[in-house]
């Protein structure tokens, strides 16, 4: 009794408290676009979340994919926009890493990945503002891993501080560890 987890609902937006033994209750609605996969893809609550109620979502919209962030009774705000959107493989995960950074794993969005500057296809780690985190391998780029093509989700290890992002391709399902 008393569990409780947000779910989001990647076609219409929806983020929900589900709770055992309780019907799901609407918590907010995000405007997305689903096109190529994309959507609301992921969910994760603040590292300050006792404190702030803030939770970070990762979306499509008809522009782009993006990072915003839910605080309870006000609309989504941006965090991190910009990131490319295509006809493929928009999905996205986050996760929080040991520092309280927020880790970003974006689709490569059916793009060559390897041009300056894209965002797509990359685990980005950045604050909650949205800059990039100042121990990454360039403190001025969000990036902090290339390769991903369509992430499944995200998930750091807290004993050993490692993230995992399961990942689908042409060739099958991998594993990349960051």
């Amino acid at each position: 009794d008393g569990v409780s987890a947000l779910v989001g609902e990647r076609t219409t937006g929806r983020v929900l408290r589900v709770r055992q033994g309780a019907a799901p209750s609407l918590i907010t609605t995000i405007p997305v676009d689903t096109i190529g996969g994309g959507g609301l893809t992921g969910l994760v609550l603040s590292p300050a979340y006792a404190e702030d109620r803030l939770v970070y979502a990762y979306i499509t919209t008809p522009t782009d994919n993006r990072v915003v962030k839910l605080a309870p009774g006000e609309p989504p705000k941006p965090v991190l926009v910009g990131i490319p959107r295509g006809a493929a493989n928009n999905a996205g995960a986050l996760g929080v890493d040991s520092d309280g950074l927020l880790l970003v794993a974006t689709g490569d969005t059916g793009i060559n990945t390897s041009l300056p500057g894209s965002l797509a296809g990359k685990v980005l780690r950045i604050d909650t503002l949205g800059r990039p985190g100042v121990s990454n391998p360039d403190p001025r780029s969000p990036v902090l891993s290339t390769g991903v093509s369509d992430p499944a989700g995200l998930c750091v290890d807290d004993t050993t501080a490692l993230a995992w992002v399961p990942d689908r391709t042409d060739d099958g399902d991998s594993l990349h560890l960051v």
